[in-house]
């Protein structure tokens, strides 16, 4: 189960970098973006050693 949550964290961690560099940084997603991708790895660091 922990390889799996490991798993989601660096696949949403990939979506996300690649949905900042695609987006517009005006736009009005891009705070929910950004505190998503940290949530993201803040999970992927307290999975690993």
């Amino acid at each position: 189960m922990k390889v799996l949550h490991l798993l989601h964290a660096w696949i949403g961690g990939a979506f996300y970098r690649w949905a900042m560099r695609e987006i517009n940084p005006l736009h009005p997603d891009v705070p929910d973006i950004l505190v998503r991708q940290r949530r993201l790895q803040d999970k992927a660091e307290r999975l690993l050693p």
